[in-house]
C-alpha cells in the first residue's frame, strides 16, 4: 500500500460557527471552539436562534401593559409577537457578547449572529451562506424514545449538510479556561476504510497547528457478545483456528505503522494504538487518557431520501467520550 500523501486534499479550517441556546448545556463546546480556532488562526461567530414556536404568542396578543404617559396617566397597550421577538433578539444578543468576549480575551476572532426560524434550517443557512469550515455544538440525547439518537437539531443538522461538525456530550467537564487552549491530543480511529481514512487530513491540520500528539488507532473486534456503551454489542469477523487474532494484530500494526511514519515525518509527535473490543468504547478510553483530547472520525452513514446520518461508532463514542468529536461526512452528491 502506498503511503498516505499528507498534503492532499488540504483541509482549511477558518470559520467555526457555534449555535447556542443560552443555556449553560449549550455552552459546553465554546472553550473547545475557542482553542480549535486559536490554534487554526480561525475566526468563531456564535449565532443564536430565535424560534417563533417556543415563544408563547398567543400569551403576548393578548397580554395588556401599562404605560405612563407624559402627563402622568397611565393607557393601556397591546404587547405583540413582534415585541416578544425583537425583546428576545435583543437579550439573544447581549448574551452573544459575553460570551464572545471571552473569546476575544483569548485572541480569537469572535463575531455575533441572531437569526429568526427553525434552529437546524437556520444553523444550516447561515453556515452556508458565511462558508463555515466547522459547525461546533454541543448535544444531547433528549430521551430513549428519541427518533434520533443525538439531540434532535443537531440530528437536523446532520441530515442538512456536509459541513464537519464538531459536537460535544457534555457532562460533568470542564470550564471554558480548561478547554481554550488548544487540544493536546488528537486521536483518529481508522478501519482501513477509505471513509475512515477521510479524517486524516483534517486531523493532521489540527495536530499541526495545535502542536498536539497525533494518536492512529484501530480497534480488534473479538468474535463474542459482550456489553458495551451502547449494551449489548457483537464484535463480528471470519476467524479461524486461534480466531486469527495475533495475526490480525501485526496486520493493523503494520497498516498504522505507515500513517505514524508519514505524520513523524512531517514534524508531528505520532503513536500507534491497537485495542481489542468494542470500538466505541476502546475509542473513549483512549480519549480519557488525555485530559484535552479531540477525536476526529468519519462517519458512515446512508444514502437515498435518508441522506446520511452519524454512524452508530462515532454516536457512542459523541455520548461517551467527554470530550468533542469532529465528524468528518461522507461526501454527497
Amino acid at each position: 500500500m502506498a503511503l498516505y500523501s499528507f498534503g492532499a486534499g488540504l483541509f482549511m479550517f477558518k470559520k467555526i460557527l457555534v449555535p447556542l441556546d443560552g443555556s449553560e448545556h449549550s455552552r459546553k463546546i465554546v472553550g473547545w471552539a475557542t482553542g480549535l480556532a486559536g490554534a487554526l488562526e480561525a475566526e468563531v461567530t456564535l449565532l443564536s436562534v430565535i424560534d417563533p414556536e417556543e415563544i408563547e404568542i398567543l400569551e403576548a396578543t393578548t397580554r395588556e401593559i401599562g404605560e405612563v404617559t407624559e402627563d402622568g396617566t397611565t393607557k393601556k397597550a397591546i404587547r405583540t409577537p413582534s415585541d416578544v421577538i425583537d425583546d428576545a433578539i435583543s437579550q439573544a444578543e447581549s448574551d452573544l457578547q459575553v460570551e464572545a468576549e471571552k473569546i476575544r480575551s483569548k485572541g480569537v476572532v469572535a463575531k455575533i449572529s441572531v437569526g429568526a426560524g427553525s434552529p437546524a434550517e437556520v444553523i444550516v443557512s447561515e453556515a452556508h451562506a458565511r462558508e463555515i469550515d466547522v459547525i461546533a455544538m454541543a448535544t444531547r440525547r433528549e430521551s430513549a424514545l428519541a427518533r434520533g439518537v443525538l439531540g434532535s437539531v443537531t440530528d437536523r443538522v446532520l441530515h442538512s449538510t456536509s459541513t464537519p461538525l464538531f459536537t460535544l456530550y457534555p457532562g460533568e467537564i470542564h470550564d471554558f479556561d480548561d478547554t481554550s487552549g488548544g487540544p493536546a491530543k488528537v486521536i483518529v480511529p481508522l478501519d482501513g476504510s477509505a471513509l475512515s481514512e477521510s479524517a486524516i487530513q483534517p486531523a493532521i491540520e489540527i495536530a499541526k497547528a495545535s502542536n498536539a500528539e497525533i494518536v492512529f488507532m484501530e480497534v480488534l473486534r473479538l468474535p463474542f457478545f459482550g456489553v458495551g456503551v451502547a449494551g449489548i454489542e457483537y464484535g463480528g469477523g471470519d476467524y479461524a483456528g486461534d480466531f486469527g487474532i495475533d495475526q490480525q494484530k501485526k496486520e493493523i500494526t503494520d497498516y498504522l505503522s505507515e500513517f505514524v511514519a508519514n505524520a513523524k515525518a512531517s514534524g508531528l509527535a505520532a503513536s500507534a494504538s491497537v485495542r481489542s473490543g468494542s470500538p466505541s468504547q476502546q475509542i473513549v478510553e483512549e480519549a480519557s487518557e488525555t485530559e484535552n483530547s479531540i477525536v476526529v472520525m468519519g462517519s458512515h452513514g446512508s444514502g437515498g431520501l435518508k441522506r446520511w446520518v452519524v454512524g452508530s461508532v462515532a454516536d457512542k463514542v459523541i455520548r461517551s467520550a467527554g470530550r468533542p468529536v469532529l465528524v468528518i461526512p461522507p461526501k454527497t452528491g
